[in-house]
């Protein structure tokens, strides 16, 4: 086993000399490209971050608790680690679900062949959605189409349908009435509305051939590794839940995680990432029965704030008063919210009902965890208002306040300030670099 002090010098080496700049990095390549989903991690800073945590603990299994799209799931089985993810947006699972496998490539390739021709010979008129004012995100010649296409991959077998219904996913992103220059809904101009040119069936054409290419990539490296078996499913084990991690631990079936990697929400979904509102429309379309039996459409999508409203930060009332303990035990928790006391008073709440459920939720993350295991943090510092919330000072104290210990803190620069999230997201102009906070889970007593 490597020791923490090679492995220290070895990740400063990584976070050096520009290395871990990535001005020219992709999220398109294997799997992680199959749907644009808002604030993705760098999968080759993951991938380099691994490696090294890997090396330093011998580690088999990867957990990360806000897995999101699944760069963390996509690079531990190129790894051939078990993994365990959650998180609380449905539309998360199912890519994360989708990617898992099975690798049927030739098969799948012959059921989008099938959705596509099912598609073009529907004559069906019939709007296949139940929900009062979808013709304010969707023109009825649109909506009309992507009736089609559900109502082909409804007709195909599941181990297929979670890999359409990506597409799908896609497909509608593309062609809805929201700009797909901001993660937030908002609607185009009625003029643009109107006049733009669509065609919902090329668009899942296209979108199918290229997710297909890059998921046969995957399945390439995969199959080179030997950590596929001969009919295409991962050798190692894969456990995805819908779970706000919040409310308990992640189900593990008494399972011990050696790896943790992962990077939280940076603030409450409402004034960072909206990533419930991002997934509101493509949810629409989707069958929630092959994303997880827990996935009931009437809890999650009762309205665009419902999946925002589920996570770290919300409700606001009471946060002030709730987070008042934590404020002894964090020092830059405690400053910050000085600090904004002179601020609006929804941005002190914000940050406090933001931390009082991250808090929360860090004795429930280190709970699948083995004694000792290494954790690695992605973390930004982001601006509420005028001030930066030291995220990476929290975090730390509040792990700290567990038993964990600090092996090192990295920090990635992102090049002319460029965050990995849509360009007109507000969070893009105000943070410069990432942070990688670097520690060991509790040991055994």
């Amino acid at each position: 086993m490597v020791t923490d002090t090679a492995l220290v010098d070895a990740l400063e080496e990584l976070a050096s000399a520009d290395k871990w700049a990535f001005r020219s990095w992709t999220a398109r390549e294997y799997s992680h490209g199959l749907f644009q989903y808002p604030a993705m991690m760098v999968p080759q800073m993951q991938r380099e971050l691994l490696e090294e945590l890997c090396g330093a603990g011998a580690g088999t299994t990867l957990y990360d608790p806000f897995v999101g799209s699944g760069t963390t799931l996509a690079e531990g089985m190129l790894q051939g680690l078990d993994f365990l993810g959650t998180d609380v947006n449905p539309l998360a699972i199912l890519l994360c679900r989708a990617k898992a496998g099975p690798y049927f490539i030739e098969a799948l390739e012959a059921a989008g062949e099938r959705v596509i021709e099912a598609t073009r010979v529907d004559r069906g008129r019939r709007i296949e959605l139940d929900w009062d004012g979808w013709e304010k995100w969707f023109r009825r010649d649109v909506a009309t189409a992507l009736s089609r296409l559900r109502r082909a991959v409804r007709a195909e077998g599941r181990q297929h349908r979670r890999f359409l219904w990506v597409c799908l996913a896609e497909t509608v992103r593309l062609t809805s009435n929201s700009r797909t220059s901001t993660v937030k809904l908002h609607t185009r101009p009625s003029e643009e509305i109107e006049t733009r040119a669509i065609d919902p069936l090329l668009t899942f054409s296209r979108v199918f051939e290229r997710n297909l290419e890059r998921f046969g990539e995957q399945r390439d490296e995969l199959r080179e590794a030997e950590l596929l078996s001969p009919n295409g499913h991962y050798r190692g084990d894969v456990e995805l839940h819908l779970h706000d991690v919040s409310s308990g631990p992640a189900p593990t079936n008494g399972r011990d995680y050696e790896v943790l990697l992962t990077s939280p929400p940076y603030g409450d979904n409402v004034s960072t990432v909206p990533y419930g509102q991002h997934a509101y429309l493509p949810l629409q379309w989707i069958d929630f029965e092959d994303i997880d039996e827990d996935a009931d459409p009437k809890r999650f999508l009762t309205s665009t704030h419902a999946i925002d409203a589920m996570s770290l930060g919300a409700p606001l009332r009471s946060a002030i008063e709730a987070v008042e303990p934590l404020r002894a035990a964090s020092p830059s928790l405690d400053a910050i919210l000085d600090e904004l006391a002179g601020e609006k008073r929804d941005r002190p709440m914000r940050v406090a009902a933001f931390w009082r459920d991250l808090d929360t939720s860090l004795d429930h993350i280190l709970a699948p965890l083995a004694p000792g295991a290494l954790m690695a943090w992605t973390v930004g510092n982001r601006r509420v208002g005028r001030r930066q919330v030291p995220t990476d000072s929290i975090l730390t104290e509040l792990l700290e306040l567990r038993g964990c210990t600090v092996v090192t803190t990295l920090q990635r620069v992102i090049p002319d300030c460029r965050k990995r999230m849509a360009s007109r997201n507000s969070v893009v102009s105000t943070m410069s670099a990432e942070k990688v906070l670097v520690l060991r889970s509790p040991s055994a007593s």
